[in-house]
């Protein structure tokens, strides 16, 4: 087997301390990046679920939800069911309370709620309560009030 001498670097790199800093740095802003979708995304699914009831009518038209379900998806990633409970402790959903277009409503809904998912639990496992599985997958249910006051930043 022949070996060779290298005469020079094929390429320089940064002395350890630095590239330890920056590492350290980027980590610190992904984690803080991820909380800070986690808390926004939750202040979505509590908006979308008081757009899906008044029609999405951002006046002050009262509406009674006060949980709403989500879902485990296996990639660890929440789904909406459209499953929600009234202030009165009411289990009712969206298709029951709005007709069939509502299907339309939680597939819309459904495209933000992923966000909530393994990388943000630390910010969304706080405002859930756990359910029983249903088919294997774990089910929440989210308090709403404590999701819309979560802060954006």
């Amino acid at each position: 087997m022949t070996t060779h001498d290298p005469q020079t670097r094929a390429y320089e790199l940064p002395d350890s301390g630095a590239l330890s800093a920056a590492a350290q740095a980027a980590l610190d802003a992904y984690h803080a990046a991820a909380e800070q979708l986690g808390r926004v995304m939750a202040v979505v699914t509590a908006v979308a679920v008081r757009d899906i009831l008044t029609g999405n009518d951002s006046a002050d038209v009262p509406f009674d939800a006060k949980h709403a379900e989500l879902m485990e998806a296996a990639d660890g990633s929440l789904l909406a069911t459209g499953r929600y409970w009234t202030a009165d402790g009411t289990e009712t959903s969206f298709t029951a309370t709005l007709g069939t277009y509502a299907g339309d409503e939680i597939f819309d809904m459904n495209e933000w709620v992923p966000y909530l998912n393994y990388g943000n639990e630390r910010v969304w496992k706080p405002l859930v309560t756990k359910l029983p599985e249903r088919d294997g997958q774990a089910v929440y249910r989210i308090d709403l009030a404590k999701a819309a006051g979560l802060p954006l930043d």
